[in-house]
């Protein structure tokens, strides 16, 4: 089990804004577990050894203690078998957008690529918590491939790591033209 491209991965999403200091996290599905980022861990340094493997009920099987968060993986995970990897940011526009909306639309083309629907916005629940995770689970399982948690982040899902991280990227390209393009009116 290695977490060399969610360790790169990491970083990416770092060197582009989507995430400061320790916030965010990634998690991959593996056997009957998953991959997840530990806690406490910049995703800007983010190494293989900083993901942990935990089984679906968040029990530690290998490496050191998991994100708070992961409930909400392995929660996903043990309910929606299409996907495999998770990704969970706090882009800026994003959680701007979020204060007015209660939808984003995805404005790119390329995006439409990534998306059935328009991404929902969930009003604020406590982070690390089972609550939040059935919530963000249950639009999940109704066909949405990414949720805006109001306040808090996004989170993003896909049966490849590209397409998570590609529907990261474009909520939050979407969110940042709504809101430049605002200014021109």
């Amino acid at each position: 089990m290695t977490g060399y491209d969610l360790a790169k991965i990491s970083q990416y999403l770092a060197s582009m804004g989507y995430v400061e200091g320790r916030e965010g996290n990634l998690s991959e599905r593996v056997g009957n577990g998953a991959l997840i980022k530990a806690t406490n861990v910049f995703m800007a340094f983010a190494t293989p050894e900083d993901f942990s493997y935990i089984d679906l009920e968040g029990n530690l099987i290998y490496g050191k203690p998991p994100s708070s968060e992961f409930r909400l993986h392995t929660t996903i995970y043990k309910n929606v078998k299409n996907v495999n990897f998770i990704v969970h940011t706090h882009p800026v526009y994003t959680l701007a957008l979020s204060q007015r909306y209660s939808f984003i639309p995805i404005v790119i083309t390329e995006g439409k690529l990534y998306f059935s629907k328009e991404v929902p916005v969930l009003p604020l629940i406590e982070p690390g918590t089972q609550e939040l995770a059935d919530k963000v689970t249950s639009y999940i399982q109704k066909g949405y491939e990414a949720v805006v948690l109001k306040d808090h982040g996004l989170v993003s899902v896909g049966e490849t790591l590209d397409v998570a991280v590609m529907r990261t990227i474009s909520v939050e390209k979407s969110a940042k033209i709504i809101l430049l393009s605002r200014n021109l009116e």
